[in-house]
């Protein structure tokens, strides 16, 4: 699985191409284009009829994808007269309907074979792997009529922003996050391509098409989902990038595109590198009935956020500076604290890096109180101050919090712009923290001890080798620990508050005892 070792390896969100195999192999009663002709065509005629015509337009056609797009052009003209002359109904179409709205009947008609499909019960867990997969695809593009794709993001809780048709081909989109129906949907049903003319039209717009998918090969391979290599689309998306490669051998454009072959039965995947007959187009062939372990290794890509996530932020920030922009006022929204144009790519790998967008001078992102801990005691980066008294003037009075390495500076800068609203919530917690010294939390949890622990004496044992020995809940534990805090050394408690905030600290921080302990350690050693 070399393909999907390097996807994994270089960690890129890829493109998904999807195509109708997807559709057969997830729903019981989803048909094939064959399929879907014969359906349209009983509503008129029989099925000796369909053979007959097929063979007549068969003699002047090079292939079947011409034959079934000269079929479908003949049923269209055949469905919309037959509806009109009433000889047909359609489910949810009347003829007022169809008139004022414009809506083709043959296109409603096809919608309709898809509007009922049915999961296969048994590809439950195989298709609760596919929308982990999508979930890490840098865009998807489907010639796929249903609305599955758009399902599965459903089923997620992220939903996605749909194309459908020419649309957001020529519009600006963010390349992250978002699924283009290229031969339409069926919630859009006069968008259907099914016809010659309809494929004609595809040919046209399909350079655009490409030239979207092209434009992000550089950074994202691509990978074709449930498509015979007889399909038009796919031997003409290969053969652009073939064309306007920039690799210089074979190896290094396979690694770029892969093609999903379907083999009955094949629990393996067996990887190759083939090619197209005509156009000896080479691509990275991944044969196999295990589809549920190509998804299982697809969606081990992970950025810190989804595609969908990245398209939701770049779309509000482009809003954001095309409103601003326009009203000349973008000093007011983008504030910049360091040079970012001069960061390395080193830099921006290796450090904690926030880019935010705000209203005002200040930008404010309220940290956790797991957060405003790991900084206080410096083990995390520290904090604005701004940031750090707003914290304070949002939590509850009563929660114990430590800040007196940071008084001077919020004195210094209360003196300067704050609300009266927050110098007074400032103002109750400082007297809130006088009324308790370190004596008040240690008094307190001796208090709290149990028969057996009040009789149990310190050693020279450091906090962390009590934690570890002593059989107590957790919180007995550090409630112990808190009741003979000064017995133990300065560097030995730090080194213990370190571990509980930063190894058990997302699990333990917001316990009361905790709190106290960190609050005590604070009031003893600063």
């Amino acid at each position: 699985m070399k393909f999907l070792e390097e996807l994994i390896k270089n960690n890129q969100y890829p493109i998904i191409f999807i195509g109708s195999g997807i559709t057969q192999r997830y729903f019981d009663n989803a048909p094939t284009w064959e399929g879907l002709l014969k359906i349209i065509w009983g509503k008129l005629y029989d099925e000796d009829a369909y053979y007959r015509k097929y063979h007549e337009i068969a003699v002047n056609c090079q292939d079947k994808f011409e034959v079934y797009t000269k079929l479908a052009t003949y049923l269209e003209k055949e469905i919309d007269q037959a509806f009109y002359e009433k000889k047909i109904e359609i489910d949810g179409l009347s003829l007022k309907q169809a008139h004022e709205g414009k809506i083709s009947p043959f296109r409603k008609l096809i919608a309709n074979c898809f509007e009922n499909l049915e999961l296969k019960k048994e590809m439950q867990e195989e298709i609760a792997l596919f929308r982990k997969m999508l979930s890490k695809a840098r865009l998807i593009i489907t010639t796929n009529y249903d609305t599955f794709i758009e399902d599965c993001f459903q089923k997620t809780n992220q939903g996605i922003k749909v194309n459908v048709g020419n649309k957001g081909l020529f519009t600006k989109t963010s390349d992250y996050g978002e699924l283009f129906k290229i031969h339409g949907s069926i919630k859009d049903v006069n968008s259907i391509s099914f016809t010659e003319a309809d494929y004609l039209e595809n040919e046209k717009k399909s350079p655009i098409v490409n030239a979207k998918i092209l434009s992000n090969l550089t950074e994202s391979p691509i990978v074709f989902l449930g498509y015979s290599l007889n399909d038009k689309n796919i031997r003409k998306l290969l053969v652009d990038f073939f064309d306007n490669t920039p690799y210089e051998n074979i190896d290094e454009s396979v690694s770029r595109i892969a093609v999903v072959e379907y083999d009955k039965g094949e629990s393996n995947i067996v990887e190759y590198i083939s090619s197209t007959e005509k156009e000896g187009v080479h691509y990275t062939a991944l044969k196999t009935d295990n589809y549920g372990e190509i998804y299982t290794q697809i969606a081990r890509v992970e950025q810190g956020i989804s595609p969908v996530e990245i398209a939701k932020y770049e779309r509000v920030f482009r809003k954001i500076i095309q409103i601003k922009g326009q009203e000349k006022e973008l000093e007011t929204v983008i504030a910049n604290f360091v040079d970012i144009s001069s960061l390395s790519d080193e830099e921006i790998r290796n450090k904690p890096l926030v880019v935010a967008f705000g209203d005002n001078k200040y930008i404010y992102k309220i940290p956790t109180y797991a957060d405003y801990m790991r900084a206080y005691f410096g083990f995390e980066s520290e904090m604005p101050i701004e940031i750090i008294f707003k914290f304070l003037t949002l939590s509850p009075r009563n929660t114990p919090i430590p800040f007196k390495k940071y008084e001077s500076r919020i004195e210094r800068m209360i003196s300067q712009n704050v609300s009266e609203k927050d110098r007074e919530k400032y103002s109750h917690r400082v007297n809130f923290n006088k009324e308790r010294d370190w004596t008040f939390f240690k008094q307190e949890a001796q208090g709290k001890l149990t028969k057996e622990l009040k009789g149990r004496k310190i050693t020279k044992e450091t906090p962390e080798e009590l934690f570890n020995s002593l059989s107590e809940n957790e919180d007995k534990k550090i409630n112990y620990i808190l009741a003979h805090i000064d017995e133990f050394s300065k560097k030995d408690m730090l080194v213990f508050v370190e571990k509980l905030l930063t190894t058990d600290g997302q699990r333990n921080v917001f316990k009361t005892n905790y709190r106290k302990l960190y609050m005590a350690y604070s009031l003893i050693y600063e």
